[in-house]
């Protein structure tokens, strides 16, 4: 029984899941698990040892081991690999948990993130449509000025234009006015000095006449016939008087 217990106490303790410290995601210290494997792995050897070691002595006969101890020794390894595998499947299971919330919260990041982006791809959108609707109308807006500025423009050089033509038109007429003014005073000057003229020339012509009449002898009755007949000769038509003031050399 002695050596029963110092073999046991030669023993590696086996570590608890309590004394296993947990990270901040639920999982185990990875260092501090592969330590606890570490542990198992040398209690295993150990074991494995002492197995030999049995049964070396069962062989020799010098010591025989009890079916209490080996049965002891069998329990004591079948209840540490069960916690062991129990730990490895809540370890597993949390650390996919761990991973599983990872993921989600990875994947819901990244949908915030597109549905973010969706929304300053809209928000851009709608700014750029605003600028776009603000740009045309200030073109719009900008071409109507330039438009009615353009019709005012022609409106007043329109008026402008009428104003100078009535101004030469009104130039015109009184030029014209001057101008027939002028030339019908010109005509009836002429036409008062084809007249004198004509009066003239007829009166050297009676005077001439008479004093021939005289020196010939002739009677009084001739005389008077002559003169009527002179002076009925002494209206000139409208034709005879322009070519006299036409041609004033023919006096």
């Amino acid at each position: 029984m002695a050596s029963e217990r110092g073999q046991q106490a030669s023993l590696t303790p086996l570590p608890s899941v309590e004394e296993l410290p947990t990270l901040a995601d639920g999982g185990f210290d990875p260092e501090r698990v592969k330590e606890a494997f570490e542990s198992f792995r040398r209690h295993t050897t150990q074991l494995q040892v002492q197995l030999r070691v049995l049964q070396a002595a069962a062989r020799s006969g010098q010591v025989e081991p009890t079916g209490h101890a080996v049965r002891m020794d069998a329990l004591h390894m079948i209840r540490a690999a069960a916690d062991m595998a129990d730990t490895i499947e809540r370890d597993a299971q949390t650390a996919s948990a761990a991973q599983f919330r990872r993921t989600e919260e990875d994947v819901s990041r990244r949908q915030r993130a597109l549905q973010e982006r969706e929304h300053e791809v809209e928000r851009f959108r709608q700014e750029s449509e605003r600028q776009r609707a603000e740009i045309l109308n200030a073109a719009r807006n900008e071409a109507r000025e330039a438009q009615a500025e353009a019709q005012r423009h022609a409106t007043a050089e329109i008026r402008e234009a009428e104003a100078r033509a009535s101004r030469l038109l009104e130039q015109a007429r009184h030029q014209a006015t001057e101008l027939t003014n002028s030339a019908r005073a010109e005509v009836e000057q002429t036409l008062e000095w084809a007249r004198a003229q004509a009066s003239a020339v007829m009166a050297r012509a009676q005077e001439g006449a008479e004093q021939l009449l005289a020196a010939a002898g002739l009677g009084d009755r001739l005389f008077g016939r002559r003169r009527r007949s002179f002076l009925a000769r002494r209206s000139f038509p409208a034709g005879v008087g322009r070519t006299a003031a036409l041609c004033p050399g023919s006096r």
